[in-house]
């Protein structure tokens, strides 16, 4: 079965039994039907959203439906026993199974400025190539996108990525397939990627090529609300043993990002990741403290040390060179927002 089938017929149970297929991700109702229409219709997934929007967690949640697969045993093109088509297995009559665990169906590739065509194409070994001749099959090293071969292929900052390395993966998307240059082999890829970008606004970032983006669905996520972010606090972040974080003050932790996300001083506000980092700096500041319940001051504690590495100000807020006025106003500002 391909695996945007696989992938399709899980989500359509998923909602048959009327369970969230997305559970674990957060966003609004209509962000989350046009992720499912993109996955049910079997299209490429492009991501465009701040850090910190849940980007990787989707792409995680959506590889936890598929299922145990059973591979070639060895292969490193991850061969279907019963249709077996790279070269290292033509070469040979054995075709040994193991099973796949639905976890590992998932090859992530971190995007950035060296990230060259051969980490995603492959390249030859020197050592087997001494050995076996320049052009064996054998002395191909398979790229990222040649193991993504029934799995998820999630390409996190893809717009970071230099554009003539964004171009190897034209062929994948169009046509399924990869041609290996020199070896005159053409294999098949059966994958489906899902890629992220972060906003032309922040720092490396840029446009992916006309080309490309066009092999895409492009769905733009945004800041959870301060429900769901709180949600997310309890879901994914750290409890300390030992000490109470009571529920009440959950939201005064999110109201504070959230505040930056609206100022018109910041050029980069706090993510959801800063809401966590709060969360946790201030169990942390309550024990330093010995107390064993995390109060209002710590919250207000963390939130200064947090919002100093996470957000940047904007250089024509009256604030620029004193930032830490800025932070204490927004602490202010977020008690009484109570």
């Amino acid at each position: 079965m391909e695996l945007r089938e696989e992938l399709r017929r899980a989500i359509l149970a998923k909602l048959r039994k009327g369970q969230d297929p997305l559970d674990g991700f957060y966003a609004d109702q209509e962000t989350k039907e046009a992720i499912l229409a993109v996955m049910v219709s079997g299209r490429h997934l492009l991501l465009e959203g701040p850090p910190g929007t849940g980007k990787t967690t989707l792409a995680k949640v959506l590889a936890g439906h598929l299922r145990p697969m059973q591979a070639v045993e060895g292969c490193r093109y991850n061969c279907d026993p019963k249709s077996p088509q790279c070269p290292d297995c033509l070469s040979k009559t054995n075709h040994a199974a193991v099973t796949v665990p639905g976890k590992q169906r998932f090859i992530r590739v971190q995007g950035s400025p060296e990230l060259m065509p051969e980490d995603l194409l492959g390249d030859v070994d020197p050592v087997v190539a001494m050995q076996c001749g320049i052009h064996d099959s054998h002395a191909f090293i398979p790229g990222k996108i040649q193991r993504a071969h029934r799995k998820i292929l999630f390409i996190d900052e893809l717009n970071r990525v230099p554009e003539r390395t964004q171009n190897t993966l034209i062929q994948v998307l169009e046509e399924r397939t990869t041609t290996i240059a020199g070896f005159d082999i053409t294999i098949p890829v059966d994958t489906v990627v899902i890629a992220t970008q972060n906003p032309e606004e922040y720092a490396g970032a840029d446009r992916i090529s006309e080309t490309l983006g066009d092999r895409f669905e492009r769905i733009r996520i945004g800041y959870p609300s301060i429900e769901q972010e709180t949600t997310i606090l309890r879901r994914y972040a750290r409890s300390f043993k030992g000490v109470r974080f009571d529920d009440r003050l959950l939201p005064e932790v999110v109201r504070i990002s959230h505040l930056t996300r609206t100022s018109e001083d910041f050029t980069r506000p706090s993510s959801v990741r800063g809401s966590i980092a709060i969360f946790e700096q201030a169990q942390a500041i309550s024990q330093l403290q010995n107390r064993n319940e995390v109060n209002r001051e710590d919250i207000e504690k963390a939130a200064r040390i947090s919002l100093t590495g996470r957000t940047e100000i904007a250089t024509g807020s009256p604030y620029y060179e004193n930032p830490q006025v800025l932070f204490q106003r927004i602490v202010e500002d977020s008690r009484q927002a109570e």
